[in-house]
């Protein structure tokens, strides 16, 4: 069989006739993201669960039983071991204890900063043809033997992009307008008589499929153990929502104290006729630093909050290791494709900068952007000679900062 190619032609066609618009099927896809093996996944589980059981905290994982989630205490037994061998070998040990259950591992890449790159290799297309999300997307691992979604029929907020890793996979959809019209959908398990007007989609590993926000939907089973990934795209948050966040930020700044008053003091609320003629003084002097607002600060804060967004490459969290700089280490990027976002400031002297995790850094110092450029052009760098003088300590923090977001390596 042909493999269907995600070359710059499908994305074009993806673009135009099924984002958020209809679903789509395709057999035999040809991506890096598809071709890691189950035994990669499987170490990626074990890995995850490792660190889960290490600190206590099943945090990313969620199990159910019958449909049933289970409460977080109970989940760190029954995540993976590495004496189960496979996923075949974990599916075996579950089965014996349940009849129908459902793993479910979230940012499982997280853990693995090596296989991270297939993930962003495909959003990068994705989002350079639809754009850049708004929120966020975030990957998911779906695995178990259970008959139907334990959660019913439901609609999401985002689109879903779905890759079988083991097994058979079918997902049962319906159409916004339908979904509309038949509310009795939500969250049921039981719609015999609506599956006339669904459309049903069967993948095995190999294959893709998408489905829009808008499409109501459920996965389906007779019962075997199947593994996929499952791709969301949050499309929840439009553009007025970010730029009111961040002139909510720029606003908190400048009224400081006076913008955290509860109570607000007045000399008259309004005349005998109920006409209101004036503002009390805390709004009057809103009004007055409203009207002072330069161009050049909204500019700035809009700049400031779109770099440290897209630091995170659209994703809702991103991989680290954690690591202690000290003013002797030699630093590479942990990606050379992912530089240290920088830009000047519009009002200040400052430059400011973003990596992974959306951290923000702001600094006047010549030597800490020195740094930057020289890693970001792809060069090892030692620390101690581009950090000098007094802001040579706030200069290690701020790397510091950038390292715990996840920006470098350590040679």
């Amino acid at each position: 069989m042909k493999s269907a190619l995600l070359d710059q032609k499908f994305w074009r066609h993806f673009a135009k006739n099924h984002w958020e618009k209809k679903p789509l099927l395709l057999r035999n896809v040809k991506s890096d993201l598809i071709e890691m093996t189950a035994d990669e996944i499987f170490d990626l589980l074990v890995l995850y669960a490792d660190r889960c059981r290490q600190i206590n905290d099943p945090t990313g994982f969620k199990f159910y039983t019958d449909g049933i989630k289970a409460q977080e205490e109970d989940v760190l037994s029954v995540l993976p071991e590495k004496s189960d061998k496979s996923l075949a070998g974990y599916h075996k040990r579950m089965n014996t204890l349940f009849s129908d259950y459902c793993l479910v591992c979230d940012e499982l890449l997280q853990v693995n900063l090596k296989k991270q790159h297939l993930l962003t290799d495909f959003t990068d297309q994705l989002y350079r043809h639809v754009g850049f999300p708004n929120r966020f997307s975030e990957m998911g691992l779906y695995l178990g033997n259970y008959k139907k979604t334990p959660f019913g029929v439901h609609v999401d907020s985002c689109g879903v992009f779905s890759f079988p890793v083991a097994g058979t996979k079918k997902f049962r959809l319906w159409n916004a307008a339908y979904g509309e019209k038949h509310p009795e959908l939500d969250r049921t398990f039981n719609y015999e008589k609506n599956k006339k007007h669904s459309q049903l989609l069967e993948v095995g590993p190999g294959d893709m499929t998408y489905w829009p926000s808008s499409e109501w939907h459920i996965a389906e089973s007779d019962g075997s153990f199947s593994a996929t990934w499952s791709l969301g795209v949050w499309v929840d948050q439009p553009h007025k929502d970010m730029v009111s966040d961040s002139v909510k930020e720029l606003l908190d700044k400048k009224l400081g104290s006076s913008g955290t008053q509860v109570m607000t003091a007045f000399k008259r609320l309004h005349n005998k006729s109920g006409e209101i003629t004036g503002l009390p003084k805390s709004f009057s002097n809103s009004l007055k630093l409203l009207q002072n607002l330069s161009p050049l600060e909204l500019q700035d804060i809009l700049s400031r909050n779109w770099m440290k967004h897209i630091s995170l490459q659209g994703f809702k969290t991103m991989p680290y290791e954690a690591l202690e700089l000290s003013a002797k280490s030699c630093l590479h990027l942990r990606n050379d494709r992912s530089p240290i976002l920088w830009q000047k400031s519009l009002v200040t002297s400052n430059n400011y900068y973003a990596s992974f995790g959306g951290v923000l850094i702001e600094s006047s110092s010549t030597g800490l952007l020195n740094l930057i450029k020289d890693l970001n052009a792809g060069n090892s760098c030692a620390i101690q000679p581009y950090l000098k003088g007094a802001s040579s300590k706030k200069d290690l923090h701020s790397l510091q900062t950038l390292a715990d977001a996840g920006a470098f390596n350590i040679l």
